[in-house]
């Protein structure tokens, strides 16, 4: 069942995860993850890495994009995860935290994505 509120734009960048915190796996608390985006949404980014992280781990999420080239600090909650071949599939939920970028990013969107609408 279709889950998704918002439009997902179908966009490849590579970008960086950091744990931040993680319930049933305290030992990947610092771990960074270099990721590739497979679509982006206002509030959400689905990517492919090759580590398994938990749904409801919460990460950091570092990415350059943009022109001009511009980066985001975002935090956000893993919601799923699905492995298939080599690779692992995470949705993640973006979130509003404390000395994040998540209000620019939204205020941004358009532009970074233009044609979204």
């Amino acid at each position: 069942m279709e889950q998704r509120k918002e439009t997902r734009i179908d966009y490849n960048v590579r970008f960086f995860v950091h744990v931040h915190e993680s319930k049933d796996e305290p030992d990947m608390v610092g771990l960074s993850l270099e990721c590739e985006a497979i679509d982006f949404s206002a509030h959400g980014v689905q990517f492919s890495t090759n580590a398994v992280l938990t749904a409801g781990t919460l990460v950091n999420v570092t990415i350059g994009i943009g022109e001009p080239f511009a980066m985001y600090m975002l935090r956000g909650e893993v919601r799923w995860v699905r492995p298939k071949d080599e690779a692992v599939y995470m949705g993640i939920l973006l979130t509003p935290a404390e000395n994040t970028d998540l209000d620019r990013w939204l205020a941004n969107f358009d532009e970074l994505f233009p044609g979204n609408n």
